[in-house]
């Protein structure tokens, strides 16, 4: 028994030596809160290829959005094709009011091959309720 284990052992650590580093990186889709999105945009606030995204109306997003964020409607009929030409290279913090959108958005982001994405699970509901402030469209 004690032999089995021992080999068992061996191999998964040889398996972790030798495996490349990007399958010991963090996974490239994460489910996050809203705590978790601001220190996430804290650390990146000079990181251009850390990319806010505002997937929300015009209106919502006018009224009401994370500094810094850019807005792509999930509703309007060109939302497909301005998704697809972003640059899977960069990373992305995707939310919307209450993460259900966002939710929806997940299943084709993961299928695209992007870099990194974070998406925050419960949207702005819980970034304000977090007491993180919005900033309005100038």
């Amino acid at each position: 028994m004690k032999k089995i284990s021992v080999n068992i052992s061996i191999w998964l650590i040889v398996s972790l030596l030798l495996a490349p580093i990007s399958t010991l990186a963090s996974p490239p889709l994460q489910d996050i809160s809203a705590r978790t999105a601001a220190a996430l945009i804290q650390e990146n606030q000079s990181n251009p290829d850390f990319i806010i995204l505002d997937i929300r109306t015009p209106k919502e997003f006018h009224a009401g959005h994370i500094q810094g964020a850019r807005n792509i409607d999930f509703y309007a009929q060109s939302f497909a094709k301005e998704f697809r030409s972003l640059d899977r290279q960069k990373t992305y913090l995707i939310y919307c009011r209450s993460g259900n959108r966002s939710r929806q958005l997940m299943g084709a982001v993961e299928k695209m091959n992007f870099k990194q994405v974070f998406h925050m699970r419960s949207g702005l509901v819980d970034w304000v309720g977090q007491g993180f402030k919005l900033v309005p469209t100038e």
